[in-house]
């Protein structure tokens, strides 16, 4: 099937999932968001369980009460298409904060995503996993020094 494709338009549909993305995040659109996904989409959270399918996925977060998202940046490094399948990986950013009123909190960490091409030629996200930074107060305790020296 990718024989019909080009890298060109395989890397602009690939970058317009990457925009949408964010315009649906700072939407508060989790349905428009996980529209993007396959419906056997994996996520691999920083914390917490697996979790295998778009629409198990949606009931675990039905009912439970969303920050308002009022910063989102996605910061991609490297996108290869190898195929019917692609990777990409970077950065992100968001700030929140209760709809209720309180205090905004900023997030920010590191991400990889699998990407899958569909029967129509369209691109969506197949699996996906990401860190989550400390807290910039905890690093600036520790000199900038990453928490576990064995990773230089």
């Amino acid at each position: 099937m990718s024989d019909l494709f080009s890298l060109e338009d395989d890397l602009r549909a690939i970058e317009l999932i990457n925009q949408r993305d964010v315009q649906f995040a700072l939407a508060n659109d989790a349905a428009a968001m996980m529209s993007q996904w396959t419906d056997d989409f994996v996520l691999l959270p920083a914390a917490g369980p697996i979790m295998r399918g778009r629409h198990t996925i949606a009931e675990a977060f039905r009912g439970v009460e969303s920050p308002e998202i009022v910063d989102s940046v996605l910061d991609i490094q490297e996108i290869k298409v190898l195929g019917d399948h692609a990777f990409q990986w970077g950065t992100y950013h968001y700030s929140v904060r209760p709809r209720r009123g309180g205090e905004t909190v900023h997030t920010s960490g590191k991400l990889m995503r699998i990407l899958q091409r569909q029967p129509d030629g369209s691109w969506k996200m197949y699996r996906g996993i990401a860190t989550v930074d400390p807290p910039k107060a905890e690093v600036e305790e520790r000199g900038g020094k990453v928490a576990d020296d064995r990773c230089r």
